[in-house]
């Protein structure tokens, strides 16, 4: 059984950091990668009213593909194990729920390595508001990479 560090990555700064410190740990503790960026989920009644599930669900990938292209490249010069997953929803649950369900799997959720700001620019304090979820939620260690 491989422990596995959980990274949530949104296309900031703050997450390519916590990235590179995950890597480098991984590697170190013989560890697996487990990249997340979690999307909305669009369901609302104006998007369900102007757009189809299918062409909801390829904004959603088109958005993860942008997100995740950078990461992606990243890991593979890394030569790290990992993987890359697309969660939907609201991030803080997704991120709960993806340690929860990997507990009992061969591969659980050692730890949470995250940046500590993201891309919303409405949330100005040390700790942006999913980082300060998952800490309050997570049933593991969370480690915050600090934003510069």
């Amino acid at each position: 059984m491989s422990k596995t560090i959980l990274v949530p990555i949104d296309g900031s700064k703050n997450a390519s950091k916590a990235l590179d410190w995950a890597i480098s740990l991984a590697k170190m503790a013989g560890m697996k990668l487990l990249a997340v960026n979690v999307q909305p989920s669009f369901h609302t009644v104006h998007a369900k009213a102007l757009f189809n599930h299918e062409d909801i669900e390829q904004y959603q990938q088109q958005l993860f593909n942008e997100v995740t292209e950078p990461a992606r490249a990243t890991l593979q010069q890394s030569d790290a194990q990992h993987e890359v997953k697309l969660l939907i929803g609201d991030a803080k649950n997704c991120i709960v729920q993806e340690i929860t369900d990997r507990q009992n799997s061969n591969s659980p959720v050692a730890m949470i390595v995250m940046g500590s700001r993201g891309t919303n620019p409405l949330f100005s304090g040390l700790l942006g508001s999913v980082s300060y979820a998952v800490i309050h939620s997570a049933i593991c260690p969370v480690t915050i990479i600090p934003h510069d």
